[in-house]
């Protein structure tokens, strides 16, 4: 008879190479569209008009939406565990917000006191904002609730990044790691609750500030939102999964010494 010895499961870099490879390809080819987007317009050689807002828009916007799903592909023969699938959901998510907060947000909370958000045809550098203005006016009219959603999505972007940056290290101690996972629980949340809000206030404002007809409606508000109104359920119990473990084998060594 042969004993079977349970590995442990792998909560630092749960990914198969595979993934890695996609994920990294879709952050560089959507930074590719943003880069080359915002030079073109800014130097005047794209025109800063509805079909290349469109294009440009599916280009970046559809890998964006899609990445999520190369979580669930295994490579041959690979076995995952519970927790691990739970890591690498957490370890992919908390950047893939992180950074749409501090990003994005923060060009537009900076942009506010400046004054970049005036109505303009002629955007500049500003493109990559100033063409998400034009599906969600609320974000170039000064609308005090996205203001302080911006401030509110910032700051706990920042302190999401912090705590993936300690998860991806080896030689972080269990205690630690729970402390972090706790921290990513709360941010996650938080950014939870501010996305409800972002949504649902427009929805009682009857779309009234939703503008570009049924493309910024469908593909930009709600499409290109997508993963970040799905995931972040699926993140907080996928934390709750890697805390569970983590809290039982510290007890179990506890009680072992």
């Amino acid at each position: 008879m042969t004993d079977v010895v349970e590995r442990e499961p792998n909560l630092v870099s749960p990914w198969a190479p595979h993934r890695v490879r996609m994920y990294v390809a879709a952050a560089l080819f959507t930074g590719l569209v943003f880069v080359g987007m915002t030079i073109g317009v800014g130097t005047g050689l794209i025109e800063p008009n509805f079909t290349s807002d469109v294009v440009a828009n599916l280009l970046f916007g559809i890998p964006a939406i899609l990445i999520p799903l190369v979580l669930l592909w295994d490579a041959p023969g690979e076995v995952r565990l519970r927790e691990e699938k739970a890591a690498e959901l957490t370890l992919f998510y908390l950047p893939y917000t992180a950074f749409s907060q501090i990003c994005y947000e923060l060009v537009f909370l900076i942009g506010h006191p400046l004054g970049w958000w005036t109505p303009t045809n002629d955007p500049g550098i500003k493109w990559l904002w100033w063409q998400y203005g034009l599906a969600d006016t609320r974000y170039a009219s000064g609308n005090p609730w996205t203001f302080a959603l911006e401030v509110v999505g910032v700051i706990t972007g920042v302190v999401v990044i912090t705590m993936w940056s300690r998860l991806v290290r080896q030689s972080l101690p269990v205690e630690q790691r729970i402390r972090c996972l706790w921290v990513a629980f709360a941010g996650i949340a938080v950014l939870m609750s501010s996305t409800a809000v972002y949504f649902i206030s427009e929805v009682g404002a009857g779309f009234a500030d939703i503008g570009q007809g049924a493309f910024g409606l469908w593909f930009k508000f709600i499409g290109e939102n997508i993963p970040f109104i799905v995931l972040p359920a699926m993140v907080l119990y996928a934390i709750h999964i890697q805390i569970d473990y983590l809290t039982r084998k510290v007890a179990t060594a506890g009680a072992g010494g």
